[in-house]
């Protein structure tokens, strides 16, 4: 089995301020403890995750022997592009590509709407930086450095939430997949994540064959808004961090 292998995401560490790395390829249970804890040793300050298909708790069990934590389960649901029809559930809310007078909107709901990800469930990061790292990514989007389309959802013209799309072709699949999903808290609970997913999924109805959105366990409202609109449970997976400090893992 090819050694330890990490791959660092250097977009993640210009924000949380340390290196980060993320652990990718087969794991070797017998020897990954070894080469993960020499690896960290190296570190003064550095950030790692992996996400592991939530079959293997063996991997689980050995990244836990070397510092890691399960920080996260995200949930994986698809449907096949053509399948179901739009609800038209929210005819008060329009839903079209964004445009620069969204962006600060946008960009603001980013910075506040979260709370159920990765980052923000990790005791160890703060909610500031927890916060930035969502900002950041839309705005990724919004600087067309990332991603396929941004959607937003507007009432009376104002943004209230948007939908950050990815497109990719996998094992001969043209897929579009939710990216990162959110609402402004005051515009919660009025169909306006339905409105964005059904925009969605209209949009890449002819385009793609299989839709997909990865989500997380503690996120139990998009869970049923998902399995509502026809999406199934395609797969799960463990994420899990390590936050080193002064060549040791954080406890």
């Amino acid at each position: 089995m090819p050694a330890l292998q990490l791959r660092g995401d250097g977009w993640l560490g210009e924000i949380l301020g340390r290196p980060v790395f993320r652990l990718d390829g087969p794991i070797d249970v017998a020897t990954i403890t070894e080469e993960l804890s020499a690896h960290v040793r190296s570190q003064a300050r550095a950030f790692y995750f992996a996400k592991i298909d939530c079959a293997r708790v063996d991997a689980v069990r050995a990244l836990g022997r070397a510092g890691f934590f399960v920080a996260d389960v995200n949930v994986t649901f698809e449907r096949a592009s053509r399948a179901g029809a739009a609800s038209q559930a929210a005819p008060a809310v329009e839903v079209s590509e964004c445009t620069g007078a969204d962006d600060e909107r946008v960009l603001r709901i980013a910075k506040t709407a979260f709370r159920y990800t990765r980052f923000h469930l990790d005791p160890l990061i703060g909610k500031d930086a927890a916060d930035e790292i969502k900002r950041a990514w839309v705005a990724s989007y919004i600087a067309k450095t990332r991603g396929d389309r941004l959607f937003v959802a507007r009432t009376g013209g104002r943004a209230v939430g948007f939908l950050a799309a990815l497109r990719a072709t996998h094992e001969g699949r043209t897929k579009s997949t939710i990216d990162l999903v959110a609402v402004d808290s005051d515009f919660q609970r009025r169909n306006v994540g339905r409105a964005l997913v059904d925009a969605f999924a209209a949009h890449y109805r002819d385009e793609v064959d299989v839709l997909a959105v990865g989500t997380q366990i503690a996120n139990v409202p998009s869970i049923r808004l998902y399995e509502r609109l026809g999406f199934t449970l395609a797969r799960s997976e463990y994420v899990l961090h390590l936050h080193a400090r002064d060549g040791r893992p954080e406890a």
